[in-house]
């Protein structure tokens, strides 16, 4: 998925260590955003701070498509996200895919909160149908907060409703394109993910 301007978004988890409270990953400037945070996970000194999952509209495409300038939609703000915390809006009814992990499944929990102890396995390729989307506190994990709310159609545990890291779903392909990562071919499904410009 490109990152289109009026795309609905939501924004995950900072990944430098909040303060106070976890926070959603926006800057003030594009600038504080395009260090390596894996090599350097100094907090940026012009936070925008939301709350993690918060609601968002892209603007425009930035650094290659590596950052985003985006808009609050409950809000009228603007600011700054890193493409790889920002996660596409995934309407009610959406049909689905387990996108899975890599031991060929997802973990799939019981409620939005649930502790990972509870996470049952959907396998790669099952069918979803989205009901709506949350944002885990952090308590519930560290990484892949936002989350979708799913009914299950396929598979053992078909009939089910729980939650799954958007991360770990995708667009259901007839046939994926030649050169696709093998995550897409495993599940026959395109990532629900923002892509940078090649």
């Amino acid at each position: 998925m490109r990152l289109a301007a009026g795309t609905a978004a939501r924004v995950d988890i900072a990944p430098w260590p909040g303060y106070d409270e976890p926070e959603a990953a926006l800057a003030a400037s594009a600038a504080s955003l395009e260090r390596d945070f894996s090599a350097d996970l100094a907090r940026p000194n012009d936070v925008f701070y939301e709350p993690i999952g918060v609601r968002v509209r892209i603007v425009r495409a930035l650094a290659g498509g590596r950052i985003a300038l985006v808009r609050g939609m409950a809000a009228d703000w603007v600011a700054y996200a890193p493409l790889d915390r920002l996660v596409p809006e995934v309407p009610p009814g959406t049909r689905l895919r387990v996108a899975g992990g890599f031991g060929g499944f997802a973990d799939f929990l019981p409620a939005l909160d649930a502790p990972q102890a509870q996470a049952r396995e959907l396998a790669t390729g099952t069918g979803l149908v989205a009901l709506g989307m949350g944002a885990a506190t952090v308590a519930a994990g560290d990484s892949d907060l936002v989350r979708v709310e799913v009914r299950v159609l396929t598979g053992p545990e078909r009939g089910r409703t729980g939650w799954i890291p958007a991360a770990f779903t995708g667009i259901p392909l007839a046939r994926p394109p030649a050169q696709s990562e093998e995550a897409v071919r495993a599940c026959l499904c395109r990532l629900v993910r923002f892509e940078p410009d090649s």
